[in-house]
């Protein structure tokens, strides 16, 4: 039977992190229960794993003598297959396998130690640095069947480094170089040459050239990120749009003076498949995003700097029939009239679309008002996140538009409303119990105590204030107004 069970509260299970002092109690717990007495020395206080379970390649994971205790001690859930066992904790990240699995008994010790269960390593946010040598290590003995690698930003690259890391992830799909400034033709070789399942690549704000390019042919490329990688061209755009032929996401934001022509070719070949497009607008024109809306199964549409962009150009977005996100960055020359336009066109009724748009950002088109706004919370019920920052025409009134129609809403940038007084704020615990983060930074007529009752009463958000510090719920709630059901008194 299980024994020495934990508590796996919904709390717990919202604490994805493991620090060094637990994994290593929990090493002292795990060796008395593992029958070999070996000691894991990975060290995951730091990292996440999630989990795409596809197939079972054997089912011949346990050991013997694990599989006779599951004989021996019958229980409801040990009698489920295995491959059922391992979907359910697939749920569970890295951390929680550490933490609330793992210490369980024998039997879950080796379930929790299953490399179908560790195909996700990311180190984006760890505060530890690693060198490639030892992150080889970690995945040589804890992640075999990996296939999503995040490295560290601004990390030490080496071609040696590099060379070993690729040739220990065979099965590797997705690949973050993200910051790097180290990458280089060499070193993306070298995942190329030994990862020949790659076809996510993140190489965002790296020095790449565009004869880094060169051999990305070699892989299935599907999605490309080069934002910010202000030293490719034109003919790095075009590399990718003739020799790439599975390439559906694109971002090349940040790298303003890709030109008309290039863009012609990317839409001439990649316009059947392509799904996800982010351009920087600063020298694009009205007939580019017309060239753009050629592609019919966009879903995602990404324009910042939009300063050179007119009405001309929603007139075209509003034939996008398939978008479920759109960002307009900086639309200052937009009017307020064909914003509104674009959104009824983008109405669910009128585009066919089952959903709507479920992500939208408008940041800095000054032109955008109350009534822009209305139609945009009416058009997108299903919002799950909205940024109307430094749209300086929008008011109370636009913002109760969309909390009082976009339920769903999890993300709302309002920064830099200097209109907004924040009334209709109070009506989010009940008309977005979803939501997770309000940033209301640089709204200096928002007060600081309305901030603070609503993280007392949803301190599950995360709330921005005017000086762009996060509000921390109260440890006890005294002399307020808030009501315990979650509202204010009038």
């Amino acid at each position: 039977m299980l024994h020495d069970t934990v508590d796996t509260s919904s709390a717990q299970i919202m604490d994805s992190g493991v620090d060094l002092e637990a994994f290593e109690e929990l090493t002292r717990l795990t060796a008395d229960l593992a029958e070999d007495n070996s000691k894991d020395e990975f060290e995951d206080e730091d990292i996440e794993e999630t989990l795409l379970l596809e197939e079972l390649p054997t089912k011949k994971f346990l050991e013997q003598s694990v599989i006779k205790q599951r004989e021996d001690n019958i229980c409801p859930f040990d009698i489920l297959p295995e491959e059922i066992i391992l979907r359910i904790f697939s749920f569970f990240t890295l951390g929680e396998l550490c933490r609330h699995v793992a210490p369980i008994c024998k039997m879950w010790l080796h379930y929790s130690r299953c490399p179908l269960l560790r195909q996700k390593l990311s180190f984006w946010e760890s505060s530890r640095e690693r060198s490639l040598e030892e992150i080889n290590d970690i995945i040589q003995s804890n992640f075999t069947l990996l296939r999503d690698l995040c490295l560290q930003p601004r990390m030490e690259l080496t071609l040696h480094g590099c060379r070993l890391l690729a040739q220990s992830c065979p099965h590797l799909q997705t690949l973050s170089l993200s910051f790097c400034s180290q990458v280089n033709k060499p070193i993306i070789d070298q995942f190329v040459t030994f990862c020949p399942k790659l076809r996510d690549l993140n190489l965002a704000g790296c020095g790449v050239t565009d004869q880094c390019l060169d051999g990305l042919n070699k892989v299935p490329l599907r999605k490309f990120n080069a934002s910010h990688c202000t030293k490719l061209t034109d003919d790095g755009l075009k590399f990718l749009s003739t020799k790439c032929h599975q390439l559906c996401h694109l971002n090349f934001d940040g790298i303003q003076w890709i030109t008309h022509d290039a863009i012609t070719v990317l839409v001439e070949n990649c316009y059947r498949r392509l799904e996800y497009l982010w351009l920087d607008g600063e020298n694009m024109t009205d007939c580019t995003v017309q060239l753009i809306g050629k592609c019919y199964h966009l879903k995602c549409l990404g324009l910042s700097f939009c300063t050179s962009l007119t009405d001309q150009s929603l007139e075209c977005v509003q034939n996008m029939k398939n978008l479920a996100s759109l960002t307009l960055k900086k639309g200052t020359e937009f009017s307020a009239k064909a914003l509104k336009e674009l959104f009824e066109h983008l109405h669910p009724q009128n585009s066919g679309s089952a959903t709507g748009l479920f992500h939208v950002n408008v940041a800095e088109c000054t032109n955008l008002n109350d009534e822009a706004v209305s139609s945009l919370a009416e058009s997108c019920r299903n919002l799950r996140s909205i940024d109307i920052s430094w749209c300086w025409e929008v008011t109370d009134v636009g913002l109760g538009h969309v909390i009082n129609k976009c339920h769903q809403m999890i993300d709302m940038n309002i920064c830099g409303a200097k209109d907004f007084r924040g009334n209709p704020l109070k009506k989010i615990p009940q008309q977005m119990p979803r939501l997770r983060r309000l940033d209301a930074s640089q709204c200096n007529l928002v007060p600081d105590e309305l901030l603070d009752e609503l993280v007392s009463i949803m301190p599950q958000m995360t709330v921005i204030n005017y000086y762009g510090e996060e509000v921390l719920p109260p440890k006890y709630i005294s002399e307020t107004h808030i009501v315990k059901v979650g509202t204010w008194f009038k």
